[in-house]
Formats: C-alpha cells, sequence, structure tokens
C-alpha cells in the first residue's frame, strides 16, 4: 500500500474521495435491489503456475531511471500500478490473455473455488453468470444451461448441451460430469455454441477445468476443513522433478459427513463419502517432445438427495383413490422421507428401508504428447474412461412406494484428438485437426409404483455412439487493429439403441422378456464460427460473431408400454448465434469491463416434455420443438478504487420463446383410459430463470508481515418458469456468503473460513413431478459454514 501525509490539506480530499467512491459501490453490491443478488468467484489470484497465467502488472521490477532524473519510490510505482490480475487461458488451444478472446468467458481461479467451498459443479452456478446446472429430480446427473440453452434429462444415455472438458479431455457422460474438483489451477466458461475447436459440438457453451500440473521444484501441500453438519474434507498434493527429464504432481481429496436433512423420526440424510486421487507425470523426451500422462479415479458412496412434498400427495393408488387418504405437504424444507415397497426392494436387492444411495465411480487415463516443430505445434491427445452408477433415489418424498427409482449404468469412452496449432506471432494464426470419439453404455432403469399402478417397471438397455471429425479455425490480422476469424466442423455421428426391454413386474423377475426394436440415427453437419474483432484502442477489444452449433440426437429410455414410439430418435438441435461484445481495460483506473448482447436462431429443439400413456397417463418424453428463439445481455466488471479493495460485479438478462411448438398440455382419463390434451405454445417462454447476478467485495488487510483478507458476495437468480404450469415454477432466490483469511505473505501457511447461505434463506432448486398428483421438490442447502487450516511447503 502506499504512503499518504496525511498533515497536508491535499491528502485529506482525496484520501476522502477515494473512500467515499469505495463505500458508494459496496452499497450499490450490497443494498440495490437489483445488483444484490448473486454470488460470484471472479478470477481471484490463483497460485502462479508459469504455464497458466500472465504475470500481474504490478510483480514487474521497476526500470532503472535515466541519469539526471529521479527515479519514483517503490511506494509510488506500487500505488501507480494496476491491481487487476491479467489471466492467461487456453480456450483457444493457445495461450493467450481472456481480454484479448473474442468471445464470451468467465474464468473461475482455484483459490476462489477454495475459498467458496466449491465442491462438485453444481456449485458453479453462483459463481458465474447464465449458468444454470440442475440436479434432475434430485438425483446426482447434472442438467446444464447457459443463456438459457440446456437439456433436462435424468436418462443416463443423452449428451449435454454444455461440454465438459478436463484437460481438454471431454466428459460426454452426463452423470460422470459431477465429479471431485480438487487441485485445480482455474475453470473457464465459454457461452455460445463450441465446434470448431473442441472435441464435441455443443451448443450451449463449454466447462474446462484446467488442472495444476507438476513444478520444476519439489513442493507440497496439504488443507483441512471443517463444517456445519459435520462435514470434513482433506486434501492435499506434492510436486516436484523425478531426475532431469521426468516431473510429477499427485494429488487427491477425501469429503465427509453433512448430513442435513431429517425424516422426522430421528434418521438423517446427505452425509458424504467420496475419495479422489490423481496422477500427473511430464516427461521432457528432447528440446521439443514433451510428453505428460493422467491417470486418475474416484470412488463415491455418499448418500442421495431428499425430495420433500411442496403441495399435498395425492398420487397413492391411483387406479383406487379411494383407498388411500392424501398425504399433507411438508412444513419444512429440510424434511423428507423415503421407503419402498418389499417388492421393489426386492428386485433392486436392498432394505425396504434402506435410505437413498448415489454411488458414481470413475476412472480412466489420457495421454498427450507435444512435438513442437519450427512453424507448428502436433498434439496427440488419447484418453480412456469408464463410469459406473448406481442409485437408489426416492422421487415421491414418502416412505409410500409410488415412484421410487434405481439406476444401474456403466459407461466407457475412447476418444483421440490429433491436431495442429500455428507457433509464432505471424499475422495468420491456425489450428486444425481431426477428433474420433468411441462411447458405449449399458444401462439398468427401474421403477417401483406398487402403490400408485399396482405393478414395477424396469428399462434394460444398451448405447453405442462413434463420432468423427474435422475441425479448423484461423485469424488473420488485417491490421494492428482489425482482425477475422473463421472456423468450420464437419462431424458424422452413428448413435445405436439395441437389446431395448420394457417391461412390467408384479411378481418375480424371471429376466425373460420381450425386445423393443432396435433404433439409430446419424447425421453428418457441419458447425461454423465467423467473428470481425477490431481494437480501437490499446485495451479495448470490440467483437462481432455469427456460430452455428449441433448437439446431438439421441433416445428417450423412460419407462413405457410402447418401445416402437417412444424409442423414435429425436432430431440434433441447430442453433444460429449472434454476438457482439466489447472489452475494456482501463489500468490507470484498475478498471475492467466486459459487455455483451447475443441473439440465437433454435431449430429442433430438444425439450423434455411428455407423452400419453392410455393405461397410466403422462410418460416423460424428449421431443423436439421445430423453432423458438432466444436474446439476452451480459456484463462482467472488476474495479479495484483502493489498493486492496476488490469489487465485482457481473450478470446475465435472457429472454426467450417457442416460435412453433405444440405439446401435451394435460392428461384426462375418459372411459378408463387417458386422453391426451394438447396445446400451442408459440409465444411461452422458454424455461430458465431470465435473470443472474453475481458480486463480491474483498478487502486485503495489509498487517505487515501478514495479510487478512475479508470479502462478502452473493448470487441472484430470477423464476424460473416450468413448462408444465405455474405449480412447478421454482421461485427467484438471492443467497448471501462471506469469507476471511489469513496467512503470512509467503503463504506457507493459511487459516481461512467461509459462510454459504449465511441468512439461511429458504428456497428451492427443482420442482417438479414423477405421477400424476406427486409434486416434489428439492431444496437448497440451508446456512452452511467451515473452517480450513492449510500448509504449503
Amino acid at each position: 500500500m502506499s504512503t499518504m501525509n496525511l498533515s497536508q490539506p491535499s491528502t485529506l480530499p482525496r484520501l476522502r474521495t477515494r473512500l467515499w467512491l469505495a463505500s458508494v459501490s459496496t452499497l450499490c453490491l450490497s443494498v440495490h435491489p437489483l445488483w444484490a443478488e448473486t454470488a460470484t468467484a471472479k478470477k481471484a489470484p490463483v497460485r502462479a503456475q508459469t504455464a497458466s497465467h500472465a504475470r500481474t502488472a504490478d510483480s514487474r521490477s521497476v526500470p532503472h531511471a535515466p541519469a539526471g532524473k529521479t527515479q519514483p519510490s517503490a511506494a509510488a510505482s506500487a500505488a501507480s500500478a494496476p491491481r487487476l490480475e491479467e489471466i492467461t487461458v487456453t480456450a483457444q488451444r493457445r495461450r493467450q490473455t481472456a481480454q484479448s478472446l473474442a468471445s464470451s468467458i468467465s474464468v473461475i481461479g482455484g483459490n476462489t473455488l477454495v475459498e467458496r467451498n466449491v465442491n462438485t459443479v453444481f456449485d458453479l452456478q453462483y459463481l458465474t453468470p447464465s449458468l444454470q446446472v440442475t440436479p434432475q429430480f434430485g438425483s446426482g446427473q447434472p442438467a446444464f444451461a447457459i443463456r438459457g440453452v440446456g437439456f433436462n434429462d435424468y436418462a443416463s444415455n443423452n449428451a449435454p448441451t454444455v461440454g465438459v472438458y478436463l484437460d481438454e479431455v471431454a466428459n460426454p457422460v452426463p452423470f460422470a460430469s459431477n465429479g471431485m474438483m480438487f487441485d485445480i489451477s482455474r475453470v473457464e466458461v465459454l457461452r455460445g455454441p463450441q465446434g470448431t475447436l473442441y472435441g464435441r459440438n455443443t451448443t450451449g457453451g463449454a466447462i474446462n477445468y484446467i488442472l495444476n500440473h507438476p513444478t520444476d521444484q519439489f513442493h507440497a501441500g496439504l488443507t483441512g476443513q471443517y463444517g456445519r453438519f459435520d462435514a470434513g474434507k482433506v486434501d492435499g498434493y506434492i510436486s516436484g522433478p523425478i531426475g532431469r527429464y521426468l516431473k510429477y504432481r499427485l494429488s487427491g481429496q477425501t469429503q465427509q459427513g453433512g448430513a442435513w436433512q431429517y425424516n422426522g423420526s430421528g434418521a438423517h440424510l446427505g452425509n458424504v463419502d467420496r475419495g479422489a486421487a490423481r496422477l500427473i507425470v511430464e516427461g521432457q523426451a528432447t528440446e521439443n517432445l514433451k510428453v505428460t500422462f493422467n491417470l486418475h479415479g474416484s470412488r463415491d458412496r455418499s448418500d442421495a438427495n431428499g425430495m420433500h412434498l411442496y403441495s399435498p400427495l395425492t398420487a397413492l393408488n391411483i387406479l383406487n383413490p379411494s383407498q388411500y387418504g392424501v398425504l399433507p405437504a411438508d412444513t419444512d424444507r429440510r424434511i423428507t422421507h423415503w421407503g419402498t415397497s418389499s417388492q421393489f426392494a426386492s428386485e433392486i436387492g436392498i432394505s425396504p428401508n434402506t435410505k437413498p444411495f448415489s454411488h458414481i465411480d470413475t476412472g480412466g487415463m489420457s495421454l498427450r504428447i507435444d512435438q513442437d516443430f519450427s512453424f507448428a505445434t502436433l498434439t496427440d491427445l488419447a484418453s480412456y474412461d469408464v463410469a459406473s452408477r448406481q442409485e437408489y433415489d426416492n422421487y415421491d418424498a414418502s416412505s409410500a412406494a409410488i415412484a421410487d427409482v434405481y439406476y444401474q449404468s456403466r459407461a466407457n469412452v475412447f476418444s483421440n484428438e490429433l491436431r495442429l496449432t500455428s507457433r509464432g506471432s505471424s499475422r495468420l494464426t491456425w489450428v486444425g485437426g481431426i477428433y474420433y470419439s468411441n462411447q458405449y453404455l449399458s444401462d439398468l432403469y427401474r421403477s417401483g409404483f406398487m402403490q400408485s399402478y399396482g405393478y414395477d417397471r424396469a428399462v434394460r438397455y444398451s448405447q453405442s455412439v462413434n463420432t468423427i471429425s474435422g475441425f479448423g479455425q484461423a485469424t488473420y490480422k488485417l491490421t494492428d487493429k482489425l482482425s477475422i476469424t473463421g472456423g468450420v466442423r464437419i462431424e458424422h455421428e452413428i448413435r445405436r439403441l439395441y437389446g431395448f426391454q420394457s417391461y412390467m413386474l408384479t411378481g418375480v423377475d424371471t429376466g425373460s422378456h420381450p425386445y423393443g426394436p432396435d433404433q439409430s440415427y446419424s447425421y453428418t453437419k457441419p458447425s461454423g464460427k465467423f467473428s470481425v474483432e477490431y481494437k480501437p484502442f490499446t485495451r479495448d477489444l470490440l467483437y462481432v460473431s455469427y456460430s452455428h452449433g449441433i448437439k446431438s440426437g439421441g433416445f428417450t429410455t423412460y419407462n413405457t408400454n410402447s418401445p416402437n414410439v417412444s424409442t423414435k430418435p429425436f432430431k440434433a438441435e441447430t442453433l444460429d448465434a449472434w454476438e457482439i461484445g466489447n472489452k475494456l481495460d482501463l489500468p490507470k483506473e484498475n478498471l475492467r469491463l466486459n459487455v455483451s448482447g447475443f441473439y440465437y436462431d433454435y431449430h429442433n429443439q430438444q425439450i423434455q416434455s411428455a407423452v400419453v400413456n392410455p393405461a397410466t397417463g403422462l410418460v416423460g418424453s424428449i421431443v423436439n420443438a421445430p423453432r423458438s428463439h432466444l436474446a439476452g445481455l451480459e456484463f462482467e466488471a472488476d474495479w479495484s478504487p483502493l489498493p486492496g479493495l476488490t469489487l465485482t460485479q457481473s450478470g446475465g438478462w435472457t429472454i426467450g420463446q417457442f416460435d412453433k411448438f405444440n405439446s401435451v398440455l394435460r392428461a384426462d382419463r375418459v372411459n378408463g383410459s387417458y386422453v391426451g390434451v394438447y396445446a400451442s405454445r408459440k409465444g411461452n417462454s422458454l424455461p430458465f430463470p431470465k435473470l443472474t447476478l453475481n458480486g463480491s467485495a474483498t478487502y486485503k488487510w495489509d498487517l505487515g508481515n501478514y495479510t487478512l483478507t475479508t470479502g462478502m458476495n452473493y448470487s441472484l437468480r430470477s423464476t424460473y418458469r416450468s413448462l408444465f404450469g405455474t405449480l412447478y415454477n421454482v421461485a427467484g432466490y438471492t443467497l448471501w456468503g462471506a469469507t476471511m483469511s489469513f496467512s503470512p505473505k509467503s503463504k506457507h501457511w493459511t487459516i481461512a473460513a467461509f459462510g454459504n447461505n449465511i441468512f439461511n434463506k429458504q428456497y428451492d432448486v427443482e420442482r417438479n413431478y414423477f405421477v400424476n398428483g406427486d409434486t416434489v421438490a428439492l431444496s437448497g442447502m440451508p446456512a452452511t459454514w467451515g473452517v480450513q487450516a492449510s500448509v504449503n511447503y
């Protein structure tokens, strides 16, 4: 911090002005009804990895003053140096600053993930604008949406609209993307269609996890954490060289405890039991040849989420409604109930009172080879991953056997990407390559309906997906200020569903059931991007872009009496996106402001809707909405009005509606059979929160050889409006958090504390129904806190 002489009259007004500006800014972030709404973790400083981050401006050495001139003091130089970190990203397969990237991107630093206690991908939605991650019916499978472009599906076999990557390796299996987050350098969240640079085509965007890699010198660290509901977490790493040509990094984490739900009879639900480890070995075979090997695995034996009834349950024995009464709605969002029939328990091998559980195991390896040539770098990235899911959920939020489900899935994915990336700083930069992926899934899905329909159902099938594509993108500098970028991708995919069995059980499962038809869906489609980038000033980037994205088609694999109809493939969706944006840095004012506007034209949007089963009523199904559109605005702002004080604010506002779509509205029972009632959805809003806001205020107190950092943050999202009617709308909410840490400036040790949802906001993150008369919700976490202690060598 700079030194000020408070005795001089000219100093006091400047100090008062600075403090007044900081106070007003913090007040705007904290009090104003529109700004006091969302919690963001924005570009917190990440511990240096020379390959990942550019040096901050205030870390540069002061040059020697010319002869005869007075050199400014170190304090004055520190006061005038920019205080906002400039982060390097690899979102376009080459290292560049986020501010020079002509697209909308948020970067969340590894330190921020730790400070805010981010444990899974679900937590990321509170740190970046326009991102929504919803656990389907409270299951362990996430559904992603960015800027309203999302895909809701609780089955295991379909691709998401948002690609998830771990050090550039795509993870196309949705239930396997909810892994533990540890030893991460940063997370890059890209908004808009991706495809000309990435292994998979997506219409919504991409989430890239960039891992910490081996260090040239020996380092080690250990962090322990304890929090509310007896939640504990321990993670650590060791990193360093092995001889002259090899270096390694071994890291791991375990999470335990945290049960915060209860059933009113003394039993609790929500305990976490997870563990994961990762080994990265890098070898510099020659000066121009580098090999990186990644071996990783995780084991999860956690409880599943519990649902609660937010309206009376009337689904008990739909066929004989007079046999049972009505269960009242739950009065506390932390209340949940579980239990099933002896029939269903026998089918899945549990006792009727077993707690819901979510057991997801993953493992795999990747091998990356980088060969530098004078003009380009040749990269080959091969990976093989396996994942298994064994999960029992209670979708009726009661001890009755109305809607209980069980998943038993196994998936494996092999992929290989070969690409060539230009080197140097010439006017033309480019990247091109080919990508191949082979994916296999074996799935068993059971539903327990004994007290609702008088039987159980099961679905068994296998699926294979083969994808091959060629891609390329190039940027050409027409002048020092004007550049154009163009990219194209041609993708061919074949998706096959075979061995499909959907059957009813009222007694012993003999294992002999009729097969449904084998189904297949294939396409060969192009995607592309074109943008114009203009720099009117050195630190100002204006861009206009168009991109065309694709999301794979697939199959609905829910319970069905008519597999010939319900397993027919739904089509691939396409999205045309137009975006205009500006990225501005003002180093002297320590201000960064990014704004963007976009318009999306949707074709064959994939919607989780329903079809009518004459015997049971509505059955969930994925259908295509022929035409729809979205439009919106986003902004991200960072400001450091005083040394040590950093204010961040970001937000996204999106609206969208169907232009052409007819869907089932309800199912009426007529003469003992259900008949569908259909309605046009033209003009209806697309289902997503229209507004998201994020903000934080952080201050670093200089205490000599020590630093105390304090901060506040918030996260807001507006009401989620359901396609199924207002009863299923999820009300908007605002969450507040606080952080504090104390450490020497050497960072050899740190003690810290955090609080999330510190005002104990009562809210839901999911509302839905599985059978008629069964309205269930998954509540958000109540107020939580934790303390951390870490050592680093």
